[in-house]
């Protein structure tokens, strides 16, 4: 009963009255309030839960010593990732450096002198949105293909979609570069990547309208992934490259950007063989546990 109110003085109060905070302090006064995520989100973490257990059962490198303390960490991550929301389009240039540090931009320039655009693959591992943000505050204008965040989108709640239009507006301040969606016509974004423009696309989520997807080796079976990534860049020839928001001491996080040299079909499955190697490092960061009874086949399958 009270999932929603706490789900929205949190979004909606909490969060942006930390972000006045000093850095340090708003980072670790919001994990007080993480465990308020156990009232509105309990039927997704019991699935995150069965669905990590699930997989570490496969064996392949993947081992949770305990499941409790994973939790925790994934609820402490989701928090400071909704405070990034309202955060980081405040912060200076210099605040930013000391949140986020990027390894690996060279890889972005080397891809763009291809005159193909460049598409970075990302994923729901960690706070996500911090490879845009930190890119943007460099200078290097990043769009994204996200969602829609209307009453079109059924998996969103009236808070939900007031949360992610706001997030979104914020977003786009930051980086600068083109917004789309998943209702847009396709044409913008080869239009945006023809004219050079980088794109930051996840590859892991999941709408279960899904209907046509790849099938990719993924921790000793096949993960489903959407087809879009390999498409738009078989069809528009867009370098990839990887990026991966790691957790760093205490609130700090460290993006790493990978180059990825193929595109289409197999660049796309070394996105995921990299994403692999991140989740075996640190599984309690990956957002697409809840979701593996749709999406994960154990054992070796074809397309």
């Amino acid at each position: 009963m009270l999932g929603k109110p706490l789900k929205a003085l949190k979004l909606f109060f909490i969060y942006p009255a930390l972000s006045f905070f000093p850095l340090g302090l708003a980072y670790r006064l919001c994990l007080l309030f993480s465990p308020m995520d156990r009232a509105f989100q309990k039927e997704y973490m019991d699935q995150w839960k069965m669905g990590l257990k699930r997989c570490a059962q496969a064996g392949e490198g993947l081992k949770i010593e305990n499941l409790d303390a994973c939790v925790r960490r994934h609820l402490e991550m989701l928090s400071r990732e909704a405070l990034d929301s309202v955060l980081v389009p405040r912060l200076a240039p210099k605040q930013m450096k000391r949140l986020a540090t990027v390894n690996g931009t060279e890889h972005i320039f080397d891809a763009l002198q291809e005159k193909k655009g460049l598409i970075i693959v990302t994923a729901h591992y960690s706070r996500l949105n911090m490879t845009a943000y930190a890119l943007g505050h460099m200078g290097i204008k990043n769009g994204i293909l996200s969602q829609s965040v209307d009453k079109d989108n059924p998996y969103l709640d009236w808070i939900d979609r007031i949360y992610l239009k706001r997030k979104l507006k914020k977003y786009y301040r930051v980086t600068g570069g083109p917004g789309l969606t998943l209702k847009d016509s396709p044409r913008h974004i080869y239009r945006a990547l023809e004219r050079g423009k980088i794109m930051v696309i996840l590859m892991d989520a999941y709408p279960e309208t899904l209907k046509r997807f790849y099938n990719v080796p993924f921790l000793g079976g096949m993960l489903k992934l959407p087809q879009g990534i390999a498409r738009i860049s078989k069809r528009t020839g867009a370098p990839l490259v990887f990026a991966a928001v790691r957790p760093r001491a205490g609130w700090r996080v460290q993006v790493n950007i990978e180059q990825i040299p193929a595109i289409g079909e197999e660049g796309l499955e070394l996105a995921a063989s990299k994403l692999e190697k991140e989740i075996k490092k640190n599984p309690c960061q990956w957002w697409q546990w809840p979701y593996m009874n749709a999406m994960w086949k154990e054992g070796p399958s074809n397309p």
